[in-house]
């Protein structure tokens, strides 16, 4: 597949949480693809270090310092973007996680649980899609925002309720945003991914878990952070130019099983067919 296919040379993006893990991922195979890249992340140093390995790529690269839960600092990426690249192309809202809480079931759960969460995961992207979507608006710029969701937003997943509820509000806003910019000429969709090998996982959950739920998907491997980039680039392409309003599951499958669950997989490896 040639770039020219793709038809992201020149453009220029934006991808947040992008200084380690999914985020770094789908910058940098931005870049190969010949984008030029705004590196946003909470940490000023990974931001720098991917935004340096962008530019080693051939193509522009800013780090951009940010914590978008503000609203000044998602300004501020939007002002630092079209500053450097005149126009924002292709815009992709990764900021997400469990915000440093463990699991909780609901009954015993903190407010804190709940509020923390829900900010990172959903009102994040409300922010950064909203700011994003008036910048190419406003200069009329056919464009492309991709959501980073989770099946965690499809499926129950026990003991991560405001997680779940978040990713699930990502993916209607995803729906009702395609309906709202697609005159524009501004496509939106939803990836969402199930178990990812990135830091971030490997920091909660034992080689044992991982190997177990890895043999009970279909495919028998977990992603790694490339194939959901691959699925990211893909979307923001131009073999995506007629998709919008979507929600892509990077899941080896494991949706395709009776009694998944995000958290609940000992029920997957019993479903295991032979």
């Amino acid at each position: 597949m040639t770039a020219s296919l793709l038809g992201l040379e020149g453009k220029k993006a934006i991808v947040t949480g992008a200084g380690q893990g999914l985020g770094r991922a789908f910058a940098l195979l931005l870049a190969r693809a010949g984008a030029s890249v705004a590196v946003a992340d909470i940490d000023a140093s990974l931001a720098d270090s991917v935004a340096k390995e962008a530019r080693a790529l051939g193509v522009g690269a800013i780090p951009v310092h940010a914590d978008l839960r503000r609203d000044a600092d998602v300004a501020k990426l939007v002002a630092a973007t079209l500053e450097r690249f005149g126009a924002i192309d292709i815009a992709v809202n990764n900021v997400g996680g469990l915000g440093g809480h463990k699991v909780q079931l609901v009954a015993g759960s903190s407010d804190a649980f709940w509020d923390d969460i829900v900010e990172l995961n959903l009102r994040v992207t409300f922010l950064c899609a909203r700011a994003f979507a008036a910048a190419m608006i406003a200069r009329r710029t056919p464009g492309v925002i991709i959501n980073i969701t989770s099946v965690a937003g499809m499926r129950g997943s026990p003991g991560m309720a405001p997680y779940g509820a978040a990713k699930a509000g990502v993916i209607q806003f995803t729906e009702t945003l395609a309906q709202e910019l697609g005159p524009h000429g501004i496509r939106v969709n939803c990836v969402a991914p199930f178990r990812v090998e990135t830091p971030a996982m490997l920091k909660y959950v034992t080689p044992e878990n991982r190997e177990s739920t890895a043999q009970a998907v279909p495919l028998r491997r977990l992603a790694k952070p490339d194939d959901v980039a691959g699925m990211v680039v893909a979307l923001a392409s131009d073999l995506a130019r007629h998709v919008t309003g979507q929600t892509i599951a990077v899941d080896g499958g494991a949706m395709t099983l009776p009694g998944y669950s995000q958290t609940g997989l000992a029920g997957l490896q019993a479903q295991r067919q032979p």
